[in-house]
This record gives structure tokens, C-alpha cells and sequence, in this order.
């Protein structure tokens, strides 16, 4: 749509300090209210689930290795 028919329909344009001031607009509001603690906390546990598999399974394998050979 053109600007102009944006403004017949009510339509107004906001800059980014007004859209700050907005309920749920603006970017200063993701800085904010982003909480990084749980996807560190969940990410920490796939990390060590990760690795303990890994080091079940080279074990194993190597287990089996040596005993095969």
C-alpha cells in the first residue's frame, strides 16, 4: 500500500523512540527481558549427556576391540 492510503485508514508512523514507548515494541525490550540462564542450563546438559554417551561408546568399542584382536 501507498503512504497514502495507510493514512486514510488511520494508519500513523511511529519512530523507533516512540515505538520503545510501546507495549511490546522496540528492541530495548529483548535486551532486557532475555533471560539466557535456562538455554545455558539445558545446553550444559546436552553437553554432558553428549559426552558421557561418547565415552560409553569409545569404551566400549575399544573393549571390544582389544578383545577381538
Amino acid at each position: 500500500m501507498k503512504n497514502l492510503e495507510l493514512k486514510e485508514l488511520g494508519v500513523q508512523e511511529m519512530n523507533t523512540a516512540e515505538m520503545t514507548k510501546v507495549n511490546g515494541g522496540g528492541l530495548g525490550d529483548i535486551s532486557i527481558s532475555l533471560n539466557l540462564e535456562p538455554v545455558l542450563k539445558f545446553l550444559a546438559g546436552v553437553l554432558t549427556d553428549t559426552g558421557s554417551l561418547l565415552t560409553k561408546t569409545l569404551g566400549s568399542l575399544f573393549q571390544l576391540l582389544q578383545g577381538g584382536l
